[in-house]
């Protein structure tokens, strides 16, 4: 089978790892941004807004906004 790839703002990626949950849904999807540098997505649909002291309602992936990785409501719709 071939890997699958990611794409995410726009951008293709190889995709390195996807992690499934017990219900068999993907939850994480790491994939490669450059030689030797990767990055995560998680399944969510809220992410902590820059404060820290709320969430916020998302419909697309979104980068947390410390750190290097995002947050995306559906994982599935994101594999190509």
């Amino acid at each position: 089978m071939k890997q699958p790839n990611i794409k995410i703002y726009g951008v293709v990626h190889k995709v390195k790892d996807i992690r499934f949950n017990d219900n068999g849904e993907i939850e994480k999807i790491r994939y490669q941004i450059s030689d030797g540098s990767y990055r995560t997505v998680f399944k969510g649909d809220e992410i902590i807004t820059k404060s820290l002291t709320s969430t916020r309602k998302i419909q697309k992936p979104t980068e947390h906004p410390y750190h290097d990785f995002s947050y995306a409501p559906s994982l599935e719709g994101l594999l190509c």
